[in-house]
């Protein structure tokens, strides 16, 4: 497995999210709601290297405008982003559904300007399709979690996962869509 899964000194969301957003060349979020404050704190953490995509965008469109955002800041690690499941699932958005649009997107990405690493916060929702689609890509990915594996969990609420748990997990999203990418 190319992923990592790193366990932050903190408990808090905040310091996984700066420390996400300095080793990123540029982050990624990719939301249907910015107005959280999860997606508050990510801009202010990634300034000026902060490219928001709207979850309902084209993903040929935001393809092209991720690749155009990656050559120009010269692009190496990619911080991927945005709103945890438990706000996609407002808009009958699941996480597979989340995996998969991701891939969408940085597949067509990663074919013509190859990322060569991918961070994420580890978090439901955007955080972990950015893992999930690293995995299936082969681009290694080192997924920050709060300390203790804390992860809000699909009904928004705050838990600490045993990290057995969270890479069984990980390893059924990561299987589930290699399968929906070849159906």
């Amino acid at each position: 497995m190319k992923t990592e899964f790193v366990e932050h000194k903190s408990k808090s969301y905040a310091p996984r999210t700066y420390h996400n957003a300095s080793v990123g060349d540029l982050t990624l979020a990719i939301a249907v709601d910015y107005n959280t404050a999860g997606e508050k704190l990510t801009k202010k953490a990634s300034e000026g290297k902060y490219l928001p995509i709207w979850y309902h965008t084209d993903s040929l469109l935001a393809s092209r405008e991720i690749y155009k955002w990656c050559k120009k800041l010269n692009v190496k690690t990619l911080n991927i982003a945005g709103n945890g499941v438990y706000t996609f699932q407002e808009q009958n958005i699941d996480q597979k559904d989340i995996n998969y649009k991701l891939y969408e997107m940085i597949s067509l990405v990663h074919k013509y300007y190859p990322i060569e690493k991918i961070v994420s916060g580890g978090q439901t929702g955007m955080d972990l399709a950015g893992g999930v689609v690293a995995e299936v890509l082969g681009i290694p990915c080192t997924m920050t979690y709060p300390k203790g594996f804390k992860i809000r969990g699909f009904d928004g609420i705050d838990v600490e996962i045993p990290i057995g748990q969270l890479k069984a997990d990980f390893i059924g999203f990561v299987e589930h869509l290699k399968q929906q990418i070849t159906d």
